[in-house]
């Protein structure tokens, strides 16, 4: 990265979570957890936008001291806290204290699908909503509570494979057949409607647009393929470096600016925007 990277205006922070603002091994924030305060100080919000389910990301947003809106299930719903913006949005319902703008379908509809393709194909994977706890804390390293609520889904499912890349690409197109899609994130592959974290993003967007009357830009930071509809949004695009593969490739579109970390999960997190934000 080159020096004096800082910015000026109004920005809004979207943030991928595993990997990225979290450990992806031991899922800690440490790192960030100052620069999260000078964010907030200076009136930044930052948006949690990941595959998680929504108990994970209300005890994510209660430990990080986070109070902005959010994005569960790589981009299935957007939920935002109500009375965020003067008035609910059209196209939200209300949810408890949330509003919450779907994009996704139900799980139900995606686990119909899992039943009805493995009785013809077989099933060379490991799915959420047929482990158990235990198998969800070896493939995770979740704590089992943690584990429970990782599979408390609405919008999507995410698979363990454990065949062969030729099996993925065939499961993939079947999928795609079926009007449905897949995205492959970190260490499983998600099962979901024809949603991302970029359409949800830009809908979120929209949201501050009209009810902030600010005319916001985008920051999105992320560190995995799953990742890359959000990045493709963003007027500044961080990809932050993971342990053990490469970043994820990103064709910069006319304008956009990408910056790639030099330090892995939140310590790329903290340096690369904390370098936006002195």
């Amino acid at each position: 990265m080159t020096q004096n990277n800082s910015i000026s205006g109004h920005w809004l922070i979207v943030s991928d979570l595993d990997g990225t603002l979290l450990d992806h091994y031991d899922y800690s924030h440490g790192p960030v957890d100052d620069l999260l305060r000078r964010l907030e100080l200076r009136q930044t919000p930052v948006i949690l936008n990941s595959s998680k389910t929504l108990p994970e990301m209300l005890e994510l947003r209660r430990q990080l001291h986070n109070r902005h809106p959010f994005i569960v299930e790589n981009g299935s719903a957007v939920f935002i806290p109500a009375d965020y913006f003067p008035e609910m949005p059209d196209c939200a319902r209300e949810r408890d204290e949330f509003w919450v703008i779907e994009t996704g379908v139900p799980r139900g509809q995606l686990l119909e699908f899992l039943q009805a393709d493995a009785a013809e194909h077989d099933a060379p994977y490991l799915s959420f909503a047929r482990a158990s706890c235990e198998e969800i804390v070896d493939a995770t390293g979740l704590t089992p509570e943690q584990a429970l609520a990782a599979q408390r889904r609405d919008y999507s499912e995410p698979l363990l494979w454990r065949g062969s890349e030729e099996e993925k690409q065939a499961f993939v197109s079947r999928v795609s057949a079926a009007g449905l899609s897949t995205l492959q994130g970190g260490r499983f592959l998600h099962l979901l409607g024809t949603t991302d974290k970029g359409g949800a993003t830009l809908k979120l967007m929209e949201c501050y647009r009209n009810y902030r009357d600010t005319d916001y830009r985008l920051i999105a930071a992320g560190d995995s393929p799953n990742d890359l509809d959000m990045l493709r949004v963003a007027d500044i695009a961080v990809i932050i470096r993971a342990p053990h593969r490469q970043p994820p490739q990103l064709q910069a579109r006319a304008g956009q600016r990408v910056i790639v970390s030099d330090a892995v999960g939140p310590e790329g997190w903290r340096e690369t925007i904390g370098q936006l934000f002195p």
